[in-house]
């Protein structure tokens, strides 16, 4: 049995829908492939279990799924730092290394997705090291590029890993990236025997969400068109600025989510003339009836929310930095990106996996 251990450079990689798109290329093959994860930090209670959302999603979408209990054995709540922190968090490596027993019986590939970042579950010794020591795994490890800079972040994480580190996925890479990437970057890292298995282009369909989720992540109350609540929203914008700046600001993005206060009238009629999906109004401040007259007119959801607008825009952040797996298309798209666009079996010969 090989076991994958998927782990990244920093939160909001692309991990997860990675680790479901290389469950099912592997199991495409011909595979029996498992799913764990370790450490959880999206807690939901399924049937008096504790587990994580997405570790849910994904061994529901195994053809032999593994007991809910145990696919997730550790899962962040307030309730495990505090116990973490007055050293009372009990025999950890002990319940991973069950519960990684169980999910892995029977199995030719274990795919195990790691915590969120290079940092996350040190404290309680689950970090990608302790786990590819502990579950006898080896690395594959996802990046995301930021601009034209250095690959600091993979470099850091090849030192520390060493031996056990497969290779490099490039994930969410935008077009205006890829010469730099395939250009320096790559032949870079190769030069110091860094493998890099692909390059998967960004896709904005895959980070969207729709205004009924974004009601729900910000818990605001709709006030117009609220059978529009399930149009997709690709990206998000504040307004702060006077209404002729801000028309011109709000038309260079389309299927976007507007924030500004709820007392800005003008930037919210300028928003409403271009190509908005939903307005976000903080401070629970209630707009015109003008701009709800308008709003309705033009079918676009207007949102009042309690929150202040930095607030807002870290929610806003968070949701629209992960990749919902919990939607059959996105998974689909997901896995044809990565066929295309990972070297599968440079990816099987890293890490020795049979035919």
């Amino acid at each position: 049995m090989r076991a994958i251990l998927v782990t990244s450079t920093a939160a909001y990689s692309g991990k997860s829908g990675l680790s479901l798109a290389l469950i099912a290329t592997l199991a495409a093959r011909g595979f029996d492939v498992g799913y764990f994860k370790p450490y959880g930090a999206m807690p939901v209670t399924v049937d008096g279990v504790l587990t994580d959302q997405d570790a849910l999603y994904i061994n529901k979408t195994l053809n032999r799924p593994a007991p809910t209990e145990v696919v997730c054995p550790v899962v962040r709540t307030q309730a495990l730092i505090e116990s973490a922190l007055a050293h009372k968090e009990g025999d950890v490596a002990g319940a991973v290394t069950d519960a990684y027993r169980i999910c892995a019986e029977g199995r030719d590939v274990m795919v195990i997705e790691g915590p969120s970042d290079p940092f996350q579950a040190s404290s309680i010794g689950l970090a990608g090291p302790d786990l590819a020591t502990m579950l006898g795994a080896r690395v594959l490890l996802v990046d995301r590029l930021h601009g034209s800079d250095l690959p600091d972040a993979v470099v850091c994480e090849s030192r520390r890993l060493g031996a056990v580190l497969g290779g490099v996925i490039f994930n969410w890479v935008h077009e205006s990236q890829t010469e730099f990437l395939t250009g320096r970057v790559m032949p870079y890292l190769a030069s110091r025997d860094i493998p890099i298995l692909g390059m998967i282009p960004h896709d904005t369909a895959l980070s969207s969400v729709t205004v009924r989720e974004i009601v729900e992540a910000l818990n605001g109350a709709v006030l117009s068109a609220d059978d529009r609540l399930d149009e997709p929203v690709e990206t998000f914008m504040v307004g702060a600025m006077g209404q002729d700046k801000a028309l011109r600001f709000f038309r260079r993005k389309a299927r976007k989510a507007v924030i500004t206060g709820g007392d800005r009238a003008d930037v919210q009629l300028a928003a409403l003339e271009t190509n908005t999906r939903c307005i976000i109004l903080t401070g629970n401040l209630p707009p015109s009836s003008l701009v709800l007259s308008r709003a309705e007119e033009l079918g676009v959801p207007v949102l009042l929310v309690d929150t202040d607008t930095l607030t807002a825009v870290e929610k806003m952040e968070r949701l629209m930095g992960h990749t919902r797996l919990h939607d059959a298309a996105k998974a689909g798209r997901i896995r044809e990106m990565f066929e295309r666009s990972v070297d599968v079996d440079a990816l099987m010969k890293a890490f020795d996996i049979l035919r």
